[in-house]
């Protein structure tokens, strides 16, 4: 609206259309190019990619039957710092910007003009108290609207579910609440790379997408993400694939963090939402940078020429939150996280249940010869993703 006022022209390029999986399918390890933006096909046939998987974290639930993606609020605590912020701005602009310029007119008046202090605050105070108090109640507005927007919409938005047993993905459709059911080696994966130029130069993005054919509709439903690059996108897609072929994988970012910290993450560390358990996690992370949970003494420590543990970081953290008013903003995303968890359909529980080990679906023989295939070209003869894939045209011919 903004732009339209002014006359100013935006500087992003408008987002590229879905792809059409549906009349022009691709293939595995294809290289599609429109415009300024390069897609990568990573399935039909989830075929191994070499990439690392991401951490097991980035998904909110993880079991034996199903894998769950999305349905988290991550970044609600950080809005309601920013609330909080807000509310500080206010409070400055209304009260300590007259106490600043009362305190100069006294100190740098003229000895003959006679000036009393408290006057000239009470006078700075009603000076600006009306302008301040609508700009205030607009500023907060916004953010209050801005959170309710989110959780509304997170209220929406089902997951996604990828049940390893039966071997294929649900999605509810947040409107009409429909359930769609598909077969998980005909879920179409990419991994899509544009460019954006600004005034202050190019930015490269990287979004996560997949497509879901919905045949009885003849329609076909689209998931995306966007992902800071590239490897976290494949990883993403990697960590599903893992899990649907093999079960849970073993989480290797949870064995770097815990030789970094020394020890395992706690029940509070891997929950996959915000809320008030945030706070301690905050403050142990806080604890960890200080030293303060190493288990070596402090004479062991002075003798071996480490550095001093101290409580400063966790002091300091103890002080912004007091600038953040406390709790509220954990208070504020664990209300987020209750009010914006759709409770997914009865059928959908249904079929997220487990079932007998005999009735377990299986890969079929040719994603088991295809993920050979490209798997052997890339750890023996050391061939890229997309040209190992390349050989399953050539079989395929």
């Amino acid at each position: 609206m903004l732009n339209k006022l002014f006359g100013r022209k935006p500087n992003s390029i408008p987002p590229a259309p879905n792809p059409d999986i549906k009349n022009n399918r691709p293939r595995v390890g294809e290289i599609r190019r429109n415009g300024a933006e390069e897609t990568l096909y990573l399935a039909p046939l989830p075929v191994f990619t070499g990439q690392q998987a991401v951490s097991t974290q980035n998904f909110s639930e993880m079991n034996e039957v199903y894998l769950q993606m999305g349905g988290t609020n991550n970044g609600m605590v950080m809005q309601g710092k920013l609330l909080a912020w807000v509310i500080w701005l206010i409070l400055i602009a209304m009260f300590g910007l007259p106490l600043i310029l009362a305190t100069y007119i006294i100190i740098f008046s003229p000895p003959h003009i006679e000036r009393f202090f408290w006057e000239l605050l009470g006078m700075g105070i009603q000076a600006n108290f009306g302008v301040i108090l609508f700009s205030g109640i607009f500023l907060l507005g916004l953010c209050f609207h801005a959170t309710l927007q989110d959780v509304r919409k997170s209220a929406k938005q089902y997951p996604i579910r990828f049940n390893r047993q039966r071997r294929e993905v649900c999605f509810v459709d947040g409107d009409t609440h429909e359930v769609l059911i598909v077969p998980w080696e005909s879920v179409v994966a990419w991994v899509s790379q544009s460019e954006m130029v600004t005034q202050y130069g190019s930015i490269q993005m990287f979004t996560f997408g997949m497509g879901l054919e919905d045949e009885k509709n003849d329609t076909v439903q689209f998931i995306l993400a966007s992902k800071p690059s590239q490897a976290h996108a494949i990883g993403t897609w990697e960590a599903i694939r893992l899990y649907m072929e093999k079960g849970i994988p073993k989480d290797q970012t949870g064995d770097w963090l815990r030789l970094m910290l020394g020890r395992d993450q706690t029940e509070e560390e891997l929950r996959p939402y915000e809320g008030l358990h945030t706070w301690n996690v905050e403050r142990r992370n806080k604890e960890d940078l200080g030293d303060l949970h190493c288990p070596l003494s402090d004479e062991y420590i002075a003798q071996v020429g480490l550095e001093p543990r101290t409580r400063w970081p966790v002091r300091w953290w103890y002080v912004r939150r007091v600038l953040t008013f406390w709790k509220m903003p954990y208070m504020l995303a664990e209300w987020g996280h209750k009010a914006g968890s759709p409770v997914l359909p009865e059928a959908v529980q249904l079929w997220s249940q487990p079932i007998p080990t005999e009735q377990w679906a299986k890969p079929s023989a040719a994603l088991q010869k295809a993920t050979q295939t490209v798997q052997d070209a890339m750890r023996k003869k050391k061939m890229p993703f997309v040209h190992a894939c390349e050989l399953l045209v050539q079989d395929a011919k």
